[in-house]
């Protein structure tokens, strides 16, 4: 081949190339199909997509070796009555009006069997060893009954219920579905109650002043009421001296020598229960004083002017309310229970503009009027404590799912939990009482709140600092300060604007969740700037 003929090939492949890269290359950009979506409404799928500018759309459905081909002018299209636990692939093209077909867009979707829609005749159950009762369900497929404590009460394959010792357990109810519908589970919560309660550990003694001190008890658990007893000096009796009918686990009163003792009393269902007078402690005469507190004195106030509404949140009348705050670092978590403290749920908000993330149902919740989030375990803690159900004990979710993760006794029985971490410490409050514990729950430090005996709420904490929740009635509420290491009262936050639930702090920021008195609504306010603390 000569030479002139081979540079000529060159010079045409060359502008070949060219060509091919003109007609194909990245300077020619088709149109789109967007946003193409497949979503199962029953037994139906709904496709949709962005609407274009053109003459129409062709849409392929393939189903195992089904292919069905439409011509279509609406940017949608429903493929009714599908065929469940199958998977469908779908590709929408456009007709431009320029001429050609757009790019093709491409989706697929694996149909799920339905929800089942299940009935139980109850949802739960309370009684004592040796009580008996049946459950009742019905649903598509087999129904089957397991107890998650046979200990605590056993069910049989016809759902009768069998009480055997003091707890609380859940009886899950399941139908085994069929082609159409999924398993479909729901739970029984079957408390059981004791015939006699449990004695309490010897009260322990707190110094208040030179005449005053304070008993100390361990929580019994059902316990609706205390007493204490004090011992005759002459005929070494021990007679009734008070009922502590607050359910709080101390009480204060003058100094007199002699020797103390607890008894736990409940009733429930229309029966007295009782358990074991604890064993004596000697209270003497006088003692060294009492750090000393300042009377009651205001940081600032809080209201509208200082505060911003972040989230207005809403319960279900008689079903779930709002109950207490915590947070992750990218949501707040609210914790709503029911009026029987059985059930509830776990829901997040976006620090970041305040939307729902997640709504998780959760049991096993009790009252929770305190909630925190441990960042190092990845857990809530959430306290039970109800009027109608008083325990120690404390409710653990998981931090990303939210789902159960168990209980477990706290060393006191407590209306407000928080988590510290600058000094990785936990705060429990109950009533008139603070106490500082360890990352395992061992007691620390007990402080005699003084600014305010009225009842106490959640708790929050921050950098050392207890912040009590403390609703006075009305729209009458306070957040009192006390200082973890040495009890010290610092001051208050006057927020009279309605009743305070709940308060954490968030980077200087104070988020209180709030209810309005009169209308049942609750709030989620933060401060607009950071808070002073003393």
């Amino acid at each position: 081949m000569t030479r002139k003929l081979i540079i000529f090939f060159l010079i045409a492949g060359m502008a070949a190339f060219s060509v091919l890269f003109f007609v194909e290359g990245p300077g020619i950009i088709k149109e789109q199909v967007k946003n193409l979506k497949l979503e199962q409404d029953g037994f139906d799928i709904n496709i949709t997509w962005d609407a274009m500018d053109c003459n129409g759309y062709n849409v392929v459905i393939t189903c195992d070796n089904q292919r069905t081909v439409l011509a279509l002018q609406d940017n949608q299209y429903t493929i009714q009555d599908v065929i469940l636990e199958k998977t469908y692939r779908v590709t929408v093209s456009a007709e431009l009006k320029s001429g050609g077909v757009s790019r093709i867009a491409k989706s697929e979707i694996t149909t799920a069997k339905l929800d089942q829609d299940m009935t139980v005749n109850l949802t739960q159950y309370e009684g004592f060893k040796d009580n008996e009762f049946r459950i009742e369900a019905e649903g598509k497929g087999d129904i089957t009954f397991k107890s998650d404590d046979r200990d605590t009460a056993s069910v049989n394959e016809k759902g009768l219920v069998r009480l055997h010792k003091p707890g609380n357990t859940v009886i899950r109810v399941s139908a085994s579905g069929d082609m159409f519908y999924d398993v479909g589970t729901e739970n029984v919560v079957v408390n059981v109650y004791p015939d006699e309660l449990s004695e309490p550990k010897t009260p322990l003694v707190k110094n208040v002043s030179d005449t005053r001190c304070t008993l100390m008890w361990n929580p019994v658990d059902y316990a609706h009421y205390y007493r204490i007893y004090k011992q005759n000096a002459h005929t070494k009796k021990y007679q009734p001296y008070r009922n502590i009918k607050t359910k709080d686990l101390s009480v204060e009163i003058t100094r007199d020598t002699g020797k103390y003792a607890v008894r736990a009393f409940a009733k429930v269902q229309g029966k007295k229960i009782k358990g074991h007078r604890s064993s004596p402690v000697k209270v003497k005469g006088k003692t060294e004083k009492a750090q000393s507190y300042s009377s009651a004195k205001t940081i600032r106030k809080l209201d509208r002017s200082n505060l911003e509404v972040f989230r207005e949140i809403h319960g279900d009348s008689g079903t779930t309310v709002p109950q207490s705050i915590s947070q992750t670092n990218d949501c707040y978590v609210v914790s709503y229970v029911n009026a029987g403290g059985t059930a509830g749920k776990l829901i997040s908000y976006s620090k970041k503009d305040g939307e729902c993330v997640s709504i998780v149902p959760c049991g096993n919740m009790g009252h929770a009027n305190g909630a925190t989030y441990n960042p190092n375990t990845n857990k809530f803690y959430i306290a039970k404590t109800h009027k109608e159900y008083r325990t120690a004990s404390c409710s653990t979710y998981k931090g990303s799912s939210k789902q159960y993760a168990g209980s477990f006794s706290l060393p006191r029985v407590t209306s407000g939990i928080a988590y510290d971490e600058s000094n990785d410490c936990y705060y429990l409050s109950k009533g008139n009482e603070l106490y500082v514990c360890s990352s395992n729950f061992s007691v620390q430090r007990f402080i005699h709140k003084t600014a305010r005996y009225n009842h106490a709420q959640d708790i929050g904490a921050y950098n050392g600092v207890i912040f009590v929740c403390t609703w006075v009635s009305g729209n009458t509420s306070y957040i009192d300060l006390y200082r973890a290491s040495d009890g010290a009262y610092l001051g208050s936050y006057d927020v009279s604007i309605g009743e305070v639930e709940s308060c954490i702090v968030d980077d200087g920021y104070l988020v209180i969740l709030m209810n309005t008195i009169g209308n049942h609504n609750d709030l989620i306010y933060k401060t607009k700037e950071r808070i002073a603390i003393p």
